[in-house]
């Protein structure tokens, strides 16, 4: 079923919104996060009675999680310059922007060795809390290797027809 010009209209704007305020959520999540640090630098962060150690400790894990906080948004940064230059094929209107393992080398075509190069996420796999954990790549990072790889969005449609193709014949 193809969507209405409307809806695809409505589609992108509650897009854009949702990428500002998660931009604006991550914005006010790194100022806490340096003013914590900060706050730890100067002594004056420090909880009564804590010992240096303690808050050195404190301090690391703080600076462990701006870090991851900072890949994530430089990422996310480079995914909304690439938004303007990529256009979405249907699938990905309103998809998440994690991907899983086995999507991405479906839909994008792109081989495991091209996935570890990419961003990951890992998250308790939801099947059952004792397996793996499972991995999610940054979607728009998938999709420009898998672009890049075939000679951009028509020849990925094309090499993802031909794999279709191909598993029907067997």
């Amino acid at each position: 079923m193809a969507l209405t010009e409307e809806q695809k209209e409505r589609i992108k704007q509650n897009r854009e919104r949702a990428l500002r305020i998660k931009k604006e959520r991550m914005e006010r999540l790194a100022k806490e996060d340096a003013d914590k640090k900060r706050k730890l630098n100067q002594g004056g962060g420090g909880r009564e009675g804590e010992t240096l150690q303690a808050a050195t400790v404190r301090n690391e894990d703080v600076v462990r999680t701006s870090n991851k906080k900072q890949k994530l948004q430089a990422a996310k940064k480079q995914q909304e310059e690439e938004k303007d230059d990529l256009e979405l094929e249907e699938f990905e209107v309103g998809a998440s922007e994690w991907i899983t393992k086995s999507e991405a080398m479906k839909m994008y075509c792109v081989p495991q060795g091209t996935l570890a190069v990419c961003q990951v996420e890992e998250r308790p796999n939801p099947h059952h809390a004792s397996w793996k954990p499972m991995k999610l790549y940054l979607r728009s990072q998938v999709r420009q290797k898998g672009r890049k790889r075939f000679g951009g969005l028509e020849g990925l449609v094309e090499e993802r027809n031909k794999r279709r193709q191909k598993q029907l014949e067997k």
